[in-house]
């Protein structure tokens, strides 16, 4: 019997209708397990990229991710809203500081590396066109002292903020290297994107993706729902002027509420109920496709007659955020300031993922001491790499049954068979012999369709946790921030991040 199947269809349906309540915690970045769940002893790099590199697994695609740690001080503090590490811009001597920290991690890895190229690059942060146009190069020259044909990559990314972005400092990154731009816009509503404490403006937006269209520049445009005092009208008048642009791709994402975060704090009384949040979704989808874009993942729509970014590659391959879906895993460098790294150094069902430091003080000290600059990693069990997985093609909208039988010996409605049943009970998903397949409404759910598929699993570990902390193994024992809850018993434990 697997995990999953331990419940009867009964729980998994009460566990769904109780998170059915609540607001939706997006799981873009980590895949799984949450962070949460990682050690803090240090991961054996040298072991994993050998082996990856001596075996098959180093012809794999890999793709790299470059961390900027800076955001420009707001108040509230980090946006509102944000909850991903950042640290306080004071002035380009850090940039500068920092890229020459940069480079000497890039020394250690250089080696694991040669000959090859990453699939694609994506450079963020923090914002990483806090950068005056004259750093531009030396970050670029870095990235291809360890990959001199960089230029090969199907596309190389930049991150920013709209009113840090300049006519002129666009034409330098391009003359560069950098081959699509990443915004994060998150309002274009200039009285809704004041709560965010930043100073910018509908028309920083606009000019910004007028320069990049002048200077031949695909672009992306982040927007959030579920903002304070967001309605459905406010929403799609921001969509309607966003596609008016001829933007090529939009992310479309809800807000995620927590931490110590102002608007967790102090504006959750003026947040969209679940219900409002849920009807901006659909009305957003249903907008966009109307309008010529088509849905890629649960977040992601893509102009339909966007161009390619390079000669002859598919629109799926160009953006970093991983718009097509195979069995292959996703491997990831996580070079800088709190990058994640996601590697599976064999053909085994087993990976590896870790956490650079999150502090700029940390990520230099580890360097100084000739240290990795790890702070957290997790080695993935076979059930974990399955979940990681379909944690991706649940973002992906549907699930090839074939395909995860062929990689994993498992067909995947069977091994969560009671789980993929109660789904279907609440209209969230529906399959065939070939595929599982989100309906519309499994797709706006897709936080939560990951979390019921993930829970036995999260359950498991953190009682691990809970035990090897218990024995006396605190300093190599997971990182679980509510371990002490972990022995309770019920049912069916889910993951709040």
């Amino acid at each position: 019997m697997t995990i999953m199947n331990a419940h009867n269809a009964d729980t998994v349906l009460a566990t769904i209708d109780r998170m059915l309540e609540s607001r939706q915690v997006n799981k873009i970045l980590h895949g799984f397990p949450s962070p949460r769940l990682w050690s803090a002893a240090p991961a054996p790099v040298e072991d994993i990229l050998g082996e990856r590199q001596r075996g098959s697994a180093g012809d794999r695609d890999f793709h790299l991710y470059v961390g900027v740690p800076y955001c420009i001080p707001t108040n509230p503090g980090k946006c509102g809203y944000c909850l991903f590490p950042v640290e306080d811009f004071a002035g380009s001597h850090q940039i500068d500081d920092y890229l020459g920290v940069l480079a000497r991690e890039g020394d250690g890895y250089r080696p694991w590396f040669e000959g090859r190229t990453p699939r694609s690059v994506y450079i963020g942060g923090g914002t990483p066109n806090l950068l005056k146009a004259a750093q531009y190069p030396r970050l670029m020259s870095i990235l291809r002292s360890v990959f001199p044909d960089l230029d090969r990559a199907e596309c190389i990314t930049l991150e920013g903020i709209p009113p840090l972005f300049t006519r002129e400092k666009l034409g330098v990154m391009k003359e560069h290297g950098i081959r699509r731009i990443s915004m994060g816009v998150q309002q274009i509503n200039t009285e809704l994107n004041a709560f965010s404490g930043r100073r910018q403006t509908a028309e920083h937006t606009l000019n910004a993706i007028a320069w990049c269209h002048e200077l031949g520049l695909p672009c992306n445009a982040d927007l959030i729902f579920g903002w304070p005092r967001q309605t459905v009208a406010l929403m799609l008048e921001d969509l309607r002027r966003l596609v008016a642009t001829g933007v090529e791709h939009i992310t479309h994402y809800e807000l995620n509420v927590g931490g110590e975060s102002d608007f967790a704090l102090n504006r959750r009384d003026e947040l969209p109920s679940p219900a409002e949040c849920r009807e901006m979704y659909h009305a957003s989808r249903e907008f966009l496709t109307a309008a010529g874009y088509r849905q890629l993942t649960a977040y992601d729509f893509e102009r339909v007659d966007a161009a390619p970014a390079a000669p002859g590659t598919p629109r799926e391959h160009y953006v970093y955020e991983e718009c097509e879906r195979d069995w292959d895993s996703h491997e990831m460098w996580g070079w800088g300031f709190a990058g994640v790294s996601n590697f599976q150094p064999s053909d085994a069902p087993e990976s590896w993922t870790w956490v650079n430091a999150r502090s700029v003080r940390d990520y230099v000290d580890k360097l100084d001491r000739g240290q990795w600059p790890i702070e957290a990693a997790f080695r993935r069990q076979p059930i974990d790499h399955r979940l990681d997985q379909l944690f991706r093609h649940v973002q992906g909208m549907s699930i090839d049954r074939a395909g995860y039988r062929a990689r994993f010996a498992i067909d995947p409605l069977d091994e969560h068979r009671r789980v993929w049943e109660a789904l279907r009970e609440r209209g969230m998903v529906e399959w065939t012999e070939d595929r599982i397949s989100l309906t519309t409404i499994g797709v706006y759910y897709t936080p939560l369709v990951q979390t019921v598929l993930a829970a036995d699993r999260i359950t498991e570990l953190r009682e691990q946790a809970f035990a090897e902390a218990h024995a006396g193994h605190a300093s190599t024992s997971l990182t679980v921030l509510d371990s002490a809850a972990a022995g309770a018993s019920r049912p069916l434990r889910v993951e709040r991040e």
